[in-house]
């Protein structure tokens, strides 16, 4: 007997229990199964789970349109609803409220809350409960609870509207974000592909009041990490971004029209990962009248093979030399040397290295071919023992201090350092933030230099002082990461400095010549 005969013969004799349990089992290892996808929507359904027994019948029905079953299920399911008309209502009034929660492409994390959010989330846990299989409230549900920090409850939200509706394409990212960001790197990818398979160009909410400016923001498909994360610091209130996903491959025509855009922001980032990305950005922003922000021909200065040679002119600034090799260990290397695949960030298989046979052990740990970045490793320790490590973010060719993190450990990231545990530190870091000048000596010649050298309108550095009171830089990168999530409580001056980065940026959109283009965009 099968399992979905043993499901069955469990259901017909009723022990529901034992049943789901069963069809769970073969939807698992069936997923385009219709007739086990009916009968676990079957069961939801006597649980009372609506939502879900709508979604998999729907699923059933999608994978064979003449399913008897399904259908019959679906129509009854469908008849149990306590108000569909009363469901769409409450979202209507909620997103006539705030039409941006029914955008779900903007980054989960950096969405912010607003005045009244309370009440508008009332309103969408009463529209779903009045109409299960309202997917569009279930998206909006799940919007607003990003915005107050509840990603559980918001992914499972997600999860809902898309078993209802898996087409929405910016549902697919918003779920892929969140997924991403709880270390669920296979679901994520699973969503990107679903989203990326169908659309590229994802649009700003419609309002009756019109924006400042607006941006045709361009990405390569990846997560949110992947590319320069504006969600943190564009104002949305203010700026429309649309944002266009560049295919892999050749590129043709742009999916669909182009909405109406005064100027481009390049938003990705360097990657040998991103190499076509990049190129094809080049490309569009070469077909296209309007102005252009961080031209992706500059890109490759910040490349870690690149920088120290980008940089070599600058005062007081130093880059230590990096040096890319495969699988094989060429003669000649210094030791000790810190070692990191290619393309990997936020520390991710970074590891100081003290001799060959280490070396040799470090390459059997990390599989692949796309390499390996070696670099001296300089002990950058305080006086004191303690690693410094700084953030500058760089716009418009202004240099403003981000964040200062201090460690015992010489791999420095700021949401595992000593930050919150110590006064002491988080007072040098505002100290640092007001006068920035006050640590590296030479500040403005430096940062000045780096700005010219770099030649993007937006990226930022890591770096600490060098002995010799200059800036000793550990990499340059567009997509650093700048937000305003630390605890308040902990960090009141922190709010200040980022204020100051999203005022110099939301600038930079605002006032970018757009007298010159062509008010309306070719499509490439």
């Amino acid at each position: 007997m099968t399992l979905l005969s043993e499901a069955l013969e469990a259901e017909a004799r009723g022990r529901v229990l034992e049943s789901f349990a069963l069809c769970s089992q073969r939807v698992r290892e069936s997923p385009a199964d219709p007739d086990a996808l009916t009968l676990m929507g079957r069961l939801c359904a006597l649980g009372g789970d609506l939502c879900a027994a709508i979604g998999l019948q729907r699923h059933a029905l999608a994978i064979d349109p003449s399913h008897v079953r399904a259908a019959e299920d679906l129509t009854r399911s469908l008849a149990l609803r306590a108000s569909p008309d009363e469901g769409e209502a409450l979202y209507a009034q909620a997103v006539g409220m705030r039409p941006d929660i029914d955008v779900h492409y903007l980054t989960p994390g950096a969405l912010d809350a607003f005045d009244g959010i309370d009440g508008l989330r009332a309103l969408l846990e009463r529209a779903v409960a009045a109409d299960p299989a309202h997917s569009r409230a279930h998206a909006a549900l799940a919007n607003v609870l990003t915005r107050q920090n509840d990603f559980a409850a918001a992914l499972q939200s997600y999860q809902r509207a898309l078993l209802l509706d898996p087409a929405n394409a910016a549902v697919q990212l918003a779920t892929g974000d969140i997924e991403y960001d709880f270390g669920n790197e296979g679901n994520a990818q699973r969503h990107r592909a679903n989203a990326f398979a169908r659309q590229a160009l994802y649009l700003a909410a419609a309002r009756s009041v019109p924006y400042a400016r607006s941006v045709l923001v361009l990405a390569r498909p990846g997560p949110w990490a992947a590319n320069v994360p504006l969600d943190f610091v564009v104002d949305h209130d203010r700026i429309a971004v649309h944002r266009l996903y560049l295919p892999v491959g050749k590129m043709a025509a742009v999916v669909g029209p182009l909405p109406p855009y005064d100027l481009i922001f390049n938003a990705v980032a360097y990657a040998e990962a991103a190499t076509e990305a990049i190129a094809l950005a080049e490309q569009f922003i070469a077909s296209q009248a309007k102005p252009a922000i961080n031209l992706p021909q500059h890109l490759w200065k910040t490349a870690r093979s690149s920088l120290p040679a980008a940089l070599r002119d600058v005062p007081a600034c130093s880059v230590p030399e990096a040096t890319r090799i495969a699988r094989e260990i060429p003669a000649g290397v210094a030791f000790p040397l810190i070692a990191r695949p290619v393309d990997s960030h936020a520390g991710r298989g970074l590891e100081r290295v003290d001799d060959a046979g280490a070396l040799d052990a470090y390459i059997a740990r990390h599989p692949g071919d796309a390499g390996f970045d070696l670099a001296p490793f300089v002990d950058y320790r305080s006086a004191d023992g303690y690693y410094r490590k700084y953030r500058v973010m760089f716009i418009g060719g202004v240099a403003f201090p981000y964040h200062l993190a201090i460690s015992r450990q010489w791999i420095v990231h700021y949401n595992t350092s000593l930050m919150p545990d110590n006064a002491w530190m988080r007072a040098e870091e505002e100290a640092f933030l007001d006068a920035p000048q006050s640590v590296f000596a030479r500040w403005e010649d430096t940062t000045r230099g780096i700005a010219a050298a770099i030649g993007l309108d937006y990226f930022g550095v890591d770096c600490t002082v060098s002995p010799d009171g200059g800036m000793l830089v550990f990499e340059a990168d567009a997509a650093m990461f700048v937000h305003a999530k630390d605890p308040p409580n902990l960090f009141p001056y922190k709010p200040q400095a980022v204020d100051r980065i999203r005022a110099a940026l939301n600038a930079l959109i605002i006032t970018t010549d757009v007298t010159c283009a062509d008010s309306t965009p070719s499509n490439g």
